[in-house]
């Protein structure tokens, strides 16, 4: 019973949030520049010749930039380390431009640069 009631209280604070309505955290999810990051690492993995030997850096790294361009899109320049063809491991900067589907997990690449 007592754990019926943890488990109530819990959800009903984690619906608490923070106090924003749905369109308002929709929004304030589209412009997140680290998420769009985040994103762009999984296209740019796509590309890869040894995904699994691939090495970002973190979101506020000096090397890590994003750009809010309006409409849920963004703008990243950042930068992988991995493995070539031949095993050497090199560093690539990239750019990414992806945009959010507003008010889902769905992001789409628009543009990107190896």
């Amino acid at each position: 019973m007592r754990g019926v009631m943890l488990v109530s209280v819990l959800a009903l604070l984690a619906g608490c949030g923070d106090g924003l309505s749905k369109e308002q955290r929709a929004q304030k999810d589209c412009e997140d520049g680290t998420s769009a990051y985040l994103i762009s690492k999984d296209f740019v993995i796509d590309r890869l010749k040894a995904p699994k030997t691939a090495e970002f850096p973190g979101s506020r790294d000096p090397g890590v930039k994003t750009k809010y361009l309006g409409e849920c899109t963004h703008e990243v320049w950042a930068y992988v380390d991995a493995q070539n063809a031949y095993g050497a491991l090199v560093r690539t900067q990239y750019y990414a431009k992806v945009k959010n589907s507003k008010g889902s997990e769905n992001w789409n690449l628009v543009d990107i640069q190896m």
